[in-house]
């Protein structure tokens, strides 16, 4: 398990540095964009659908490894004061919720993302076709969906196995 941990983390760490690069693209963008407004009273063509564009790579490529080192929020007020056993069942529990959704949200993305290579949909000025980003999103969510697997089986085995505590 220690090896497929180190490569999962490897893998959101690499997701999680394009997000971060986009971050600065997007930024640049933006600024190049009100300088030229600013200089010669035009913005920079089709600005605010690569923003959008840009915007869903930022969002999608964290989702991984946010997942990973569990940044989400948490009700950990609470949780934390059981034994581990106990808070290894919520983990079950929400961990079985929070897969589910993200499987229906996969494969929710691939459909949408199918759809839009078949009829060709593109942004409306720059006309940059729509779907390898909805592939992207769907790939994160995919791999989203892997961590959540993970996070399942440590959960299983702190309730098969006991606690820390000896619970």
């Amino acid at each position: 398990m220690n090896a497929f941990e180190k490569y999962l983390r490897i893998i959101t760490e690499k997701m999680a540095w394009v997000a971060m690069f986009a971050i600065v693209v997007c930024m640049a963008l933006v600024v190049t964009d009100v300088i030229r407004y600013q200089a010669i009273g035009e913005p920079v063509p089709g600005t605010h659908e690569v923003v959008e564009l840009i915007a869903s790579v930022i969002l999608s490529m964290g989702i991984g490894y946010l997942t990973f080192v569990r940044g989400h929020v948490s009700v950990g007020i609470v949780v934390d004061l059981f034994r581990p056993r106990v808070q290894a069942v919520f983990d079950l529990v929400t961990g079985v919720i929070a897969l589910g959704f993200t499987i229906w949200l996969t494969f929710g993305m691939v459909e949408m993302a199918i759809r839009n290579f078949n009829y060709g949909w593109v942004t409306g000025v720059l006309e940059i076709p729509r779907h390898p980003f909805m592939f992207l999103i769907a790939l994160s969510l995919a791999l989203a969906c892997v961590v959540l697997v993970r996070d399942l089986i440590r959960a299983v085995m702190v309730i098969r196995n006991g606690g820390g505590d000896g619970a």
